[in-house]
């Protein structure tokens, strides 16, 4: 879920201090969005092709992504980078090849360390 997805997920309850809350979680969601989308652009300016979070979708011993739910998505294909984690800390890698899992298409990686 983008950052400013979240916003209509907090609403105030009337109060001062509710309206402050609300207030307060949107402007973090807006400046999250805003940090999001310059990390972005300057992936795609350096030639990646798609960032996904570094998490349970990544399998790190067999250096394989399913791209669940990217970042961004431009169709990486082997060859071309990728970005795995979070713009405040993140890991470029490189596609190898296609790698089939027994449901869902995932991509091998070269860890690129």
């Amino acid at each position: 879920m983008k950052p400013m997805e979240m916003i209509r997920l907090v609403k105030s309850n009337g109060s001062a201090e509710g309206n402050s809350f609300a207030a307060s979680f949107a402007q973090a969601c807006r400046e999250a969005q805003n940090a999001q989308d310059k990390w972005i652009a300057e992936l795609r300016s350096n030639g990646v092709k798609a960032a996904h979070p570094d998490d349970g979708w990544v399998d790190r011993e067999r250096n394989t992504v399913h791209f669940a739910y990217p970042q961004f998505n431009d169709g990486p294909g082997v060859g071309d980078k990728v970005a795995l984690g979070q713009p405040d800390k993140y890991r470029i890698v490189t596609i190898t090849r296609a790698a089939s899992g027994l449901v869902l298409d995932r991509w091998a990686f070269s860890p690129n360390d």
